[in-house]
């Protein structure tokens, strides 16, 4: 029994959009995770699911007009949902969890070094502070007295 070449295609076509539905909600995760790592206001949420949700309505027109001529079939969407449901139900929870632990542990490893450095500095840091704010407090006194004199000589002229 030899299947046709016009089911072979469908089949491609399927499995096509079946990988795309897991691939947009991938890069939805990725997304996910960069708003667990980095606080978003509400409008740039609002923003970003807009621009995703745009990339992905060009990323499943170009995928359809490349398989399947841009023909819209019911398959083709219903494959589309299948992917993104099974990505979701086996795959997005520990991508998202996983990856904000790791990312996590990385910045704060790479922050050591900072925190390090800031506080070797604190003191040195802060004695120059102190020092600098009485010297500029100095020489403003100093400036107001010569200012006030430049002021009386001016309208003694």
């Amino acid at each position: 029994m030899e299947v046709s070449a016009g089911i072979l295609k469908e089949a491609d076509v399927l499995l096509a959009a079946f990988l795309m539905g897991a691939l947009l909600l991938f890069v939805y995760d990725i997304l996910r995770i960069v708003r667990r790592l980095v606080a978003h206001k509400t409008w740039v949420v609002g923003m970003e699911d807009l621009i995703f949700w745009i990339g992905s309505g060009l990323a499943l027109f170009a995928m359809l007009y490349q398989e399947n001529s841009g023909y819209i079939r019911g398959f083709v969407i219903g494959g589309v949902l299948l992917g993104m449901l099974l990505y979701n139900l086996v795959l997005s929870t520990w991508v998202v969890a996983g990856s904000v632990f790791l990312l996590k542990k990385i910045l704060f490893i790479l922050s050591r070094p900072l925190v390090w450095t800031a506080r070797l500095l604190k003191k040195p840091m802060g004695f120059a502070g102190r020092k600098t704010k009485k010297f500029l407090r100095f020489y403003k006194k100093e400036l107001q007295k010569v200012w006030k004199a430049v002021r009386i000589g001016i309208h003694k002229l």
